[in-house]
């Protein structure tokens, strides 16, 4: 039996160093990763903003580091060992520098840090179909998770021994009361600046990977600390819906059939002869809104304000409570054939929970053994004899979301470039400020040709079938996407309000509507009231059900666009977009995206965004 007293000691003031001299290093290392997105030449007018971060990421980062030691510091104590204590610690925060490692990545690109909604696309399974890496990708990938761990072996061992032959820099265990102090500060800060609604201050926070600042706007005004006059936006509701706000009256007989055909990440320039010329000859015989935008930046909510009519806002409540699109809900009243396919799955969003809820048992994904490129093939196939089937006197709402014009841009083998240079295929890891975007694009391009190559073949038939002269055709995309147009390392979408991200082709083909082109604004949530009203014979005013307007109506100059996006929200309005953040800071910036520092949120914009977020909820 062996002898416990033999046992040597636990060290637990040297192992207590260890561990914050350990966690100080990784905090160190976190502040130098996520500094790497922080524009520091815009500190230099901000003295305020510079002084806050100099604090808050300190603070953020060690507090972080602790809450990963600490489940290290009670194995070491409770196995009293050390090897213990430094496994238990190592490995947490090689994998927490990865996660920041990727996060910064993230960031880079597309300006909001690893959320809940990325946890959904990869635990929900969808994530395989977005993010595609090749063999050689994934081994660089492994190379890197390697390399932080064997820095993180290396740091906690070299570490020890300086504390084995430099007792005295065991007194660092006083940087706790260092780091607490700083924290409180910080917190303060936000607390303070938050109540003043300084947006110099709180737009900071977004640099910060997950950051929690601490509000106390209530309390703080009860001091007699005011608010700055500002601007703000409601938050996601979270009381009851009352949608529609009144019950649809339309007509029981609706004459016309309803397809649409969306296409992911289809930008506006898209449309021109080259790429598209199927779409583009179709546009010569339709309605062609020409300055048209997306509801949002991502596909949630592009595809909600399509077939809602509604802003992407109202997509958390309208989710929490598996409420359909009054569109989908009225043709199954009509007793519309409805005939719904994805390439990509449609419960990852979760279409099936909210647009599609009361006809979920008709959604039906592509066959998942198959590339993009062939599941898109196959959907508008189905369709096709699907609207064969239809009897004579039925009517139909077909809809098809195409996932071939989704990075890394899909295309059969073999099919021709329509540009070269053209990627063979897209690492979002070599993307960056000085990357040449042409042979990606070219790759966008060429994948968005072979789209309109299926849609020409599903046209032609529609045109030849006995329903020509009776079916809406609606060809736009969900959103745009980016090549770092703007210059300022913006790829693909979720990133910003711009016009590569938000503007879309938008072609409507109408039976016994004149060809037209429209150069006013026009928005995704303009479709539902048109169909209500023109296709479905609803008499019930727009308001009803939808914040969008009539497409066949007067235009309105200088109308606001609400927009929504995985980590802001927006409003554009003219040449001016106004962006919300998490945190309630306001910031205005140009269709550029360069920011206008002087210029104020136009208050007739807020109200009627205010108004349109909060009709349909319950009012308490």
């Amino acid at each position: 039996m062996q002898d416990t007293a033999a046992r040597p000691a636990f060290p637990a003031r040297r192992a207590l160093a260890w561990l914050t001299g350990f966690i100080f290093a990784n905090a160190l290392a976190a502040i130098a990763i996520a500094a790497s997105n922080i524009p520091f030449a815009h500190l230099t007018e901000h003295w305020k903003a510079g002084v806050f971060l100099a604090l808050a990421l300190p603070a953020h980062f060690v507090f972080f580091g602790a809450v990963l030691g600490l489940q290290a510091l009670l194995l070491g104590w409770a196995t009293r060992s050390v090897r213990v204590l430094g496994a238990a610690a190592v490995l947490p925060h090689a994998a927490w520098i990865c996660l920041l490692l990727i996060d910064a990545k993230v960031f880079a690109l597309y300006r909001f840090h690893l959320n809940a909604m990325v946890a959904n696309m990869v635990f929900g399974g969808a994530m395989q179909d977005q993010v595609v890496f090749s063999g050689a990708v994934w081994g660089l990938i492994a190379l890197a998770v390697g390399a932080v761990l064997a820095l993180e072996i290396l740091l906690a061992w070299l570490w020890w021994r300086l504390l084995e032959r430099r007792p005295g820099w065991q007194r660092l265990l006083k940087g706790w009361l260092w780091a607490a102090g700083v924290m409180l500060i910080s917190q303060g800060m936000v607390a303070y600046y938050d109540a003043r609604g300084d947006r110099v201050v709180m737009s900071q926070l977004p640099y910060i990977p997950w950051a929690q600042p601490i509000t106390l706007k209530d309390t703080l005004a009860r001091f007699g600390i005011e608010r700055a006059p500002g601007a703000s936006l409601p938050a996601q509701g979270e009381g009851l819906l009352t949608y529609p706000l009144r019950p649809l009256q339309c007509d029981p007989a609706p004459k016309l059939n309803v397809v649409v055909i969306l296409l992911e990440s289809l930008r506006h320039d898209a449309l021109e002869p080259q790429t598209m010329p199927n779409v583009w000859a179709y546009a010569q015989r339709s309605q062609w809104f020409d300055d048209h935008y997306s509801s949002g930046n991502a596909t949630r909510f592009g595809v909600f304000g399509l077939l809602y009519g509604l802003p992407g806002g109202y997509w958390h409540p309208m989710l929490a409570e598996q409420r359909g699109s009054a569109l989908i809900g009225q043709m199954k009243r009509d007793g519309y054939g409805m005939h719904i396919y994805g390439s990509a799955p449609l419960h990852s969003p979760e279409f099936d929970r909210t647009v599609f809820s009361e006809v979920r048992e008709r959604v039906v994904n592509g066959p998942r053994k198959r590339k993009s490129a062939e599941r898109d093939r196959e959907i508008l196939r189905r369709l096709q004899a699907d609207i064969a089937a239809t009897p004579r006197d039925g009517r139909f709402f077909g809809f098809v979301f195409l996932d071939s014009p989704h990075q890394p841009y899909y295309m059969p083998k073999g099919y021709p470039p329509l540009a070269r240079p053209m990627a063979a295929d897209v690492n979002p890891l070599d993307l960056g400020p000085d990357h040449d975007p042409t042979p990606e694009y070219n790759r966008y391009r060429t994948a968005v040709h072979y789209a309109d190559s299926l849609i020409g073949e599903f046209l032609r038939a529609l045109d030849a079938s006995p329903f020509a002269d009776d079916t809406v055709v609606l060809i736009t995309g969900d959103h745009g996407e980016e090549f770092n147009d703007l210059k300022l390392n913006y790829w693909g979408h979720n990133g910003n309000f711009s016009d590569y991200q938000l503007r879309t082709p938008f072609v409507l083909h109408w039976p016994g509507r004149a060809a037209q082109k429209f150069a006013h604004v026009t928005a995704h949530e303009d479709f539902v009231p048109t169909v209500m009203r023109h296709a479905l014979g609803c008499r019930n005013p727009a308001g009803d059900y939808s914040t969008g307007r009539d497409l066949f109506g007067p235009a309105q100059p200088q109308r606001p666009l609400l927009v929504e996006s995985w980590s802001q929200r927006g409003i554009r309005q003219g040449e001016r977009i106004y962006l919300f953040d998490n945190y309630g800071a306001a910031t205005v910036v140009d269709r550029r995206y360069r920011p206008l520092p002087d210029a104020k949120v136009d208050p007739a914009a807020l109200r009627q965004s205010w108004d349109m977020l909060t009709r349909f909820q319950q009012q308490h």
